[in-house]
């Protein structure tokens, strides 16, 4: 590797955020949760295999140098099948308006996009950009101004490097015809508890929140949420150390009565029920919610 002949002269800015680059080293059959609420996370795999999870879809493989995306709000995991080394990319948002325009820009394929989570491959020229990054880390040269200039890059690299329709299909979830109010959706349906406080966030009125709410999301915002708290209580369901107690705290609710409720409305059964089917790789039986968030 090159060296960095001029650090000393270096002055380092903070880094205390959880946003940026990380560099992993991990032994076989090693675990990784990635349920950071605020969160987006790209998982690049530079050695070795790992089995990657995310909300419903279970049991992906990704490859070495292969991709995945993991979006904010998700139940996002990784086991490694061998050792590996691994590149951890988080971040809150997009940062240019040209980062931006090309999401905005993907939402017309989106009729020709049935999305599965699955990995696409590293294309030149991703490996020099990890090796020099890791560089960069190695030698403590690790602070926010190095991880905002290489976020610019990575996706300068994405949007020069790899078809529109693969951008699409890896990004979809956060995809949308007006970028900036389905990332505030995103980013605030889980904290709020009537559908009134997203339209306040939102500075609209009830009447055209619900009107603008539709073109995007395809439902009301009503309903569009139930869907998502759903898809959230079944994949936490789904987990073997869940717990009631934990999930109806997560998602506001107010009593074990509303939760057998609310599960029996969007599954057509118990809590206990859809646990017992989970677990036995039965889910589908029971589940009618859409799994997917357009």
């Amino acid at each position: 590797m090159t060296n960095l002949p001029n650090l000393e002269e270096h002055i380092p800015c903070s880094n205390e955020t959880l946003s940026g680059f990380r560099y992993l080293e991990a032994e076989e059959d090693t675990f990784l949760s990635f349920h950071q609420e605020d969160l987006h996370h790209l998982i690049f795999i530079l050695e070795g295999d790992v089995i990657a999870g995310c909300n419903e879809f279970k049991n992906q493989t990704v490859k070495e140098s292969e991709f995945v995306f993991f979006p904010k709000q998700s139940s996002s995991s990784i086991q490694t099948c061998s050792p590996c080394k691994i590149i951890v990319f988080a971040f809150f948002s997009l940062k240019t308006s040209h980062e931006k325009q090309a999401f905005q820009s993907y939402w017309k394929l989106f009729p020709n996009i049935t999305y599965v989570f699955q990995p696409l491959p590293f294309r030149t020229p991703m490996i020099e950009f990890f090796d020099l990054l890791i560089l960069y880390m190695q030698k403590q040269v690790d602070c926010a101004c190095l991880h905002e200039i290489k976020h610019q890059e990575l996706f300068l690299i994405l949007s020069t490097q790899y078809p529109k329709e693969e951008l699409a299909g890896l990004f979809y979830p956060i995809i949308g015809k007006s970028f900036e109010f389905r990332c505030l959706i995103l980013d605030n349906y889980l904290k709020v508890h009537r559908v009134d406080e997203l339209a306040h966030l939102s500075g609209m009125g009830r009447t055209n929140f619900d009107n603008k709410f539709k073109a995007e999301f395809g439902s009301s915002p009503h309903q569009w949420i139930l869907k998502q708290k759903a898809k959230h209580v079944r994949n936490c369901l789904s987990e073997p150390d869940a717990t009631f107690s934990d999930i109806m705290r997560k998602y506001n609710f107010n009593s074990a009565t509303h939760f057998t409720r609310f599960c029996k409305q969007q599954f057509g059964c118990t809590p206990s029920d859809l646990v017992r089917q989970l677990r036995k790789g039965e889910g589908h039986r029971c589940v009618h919610t859409q799994e997917s968030s357009q």
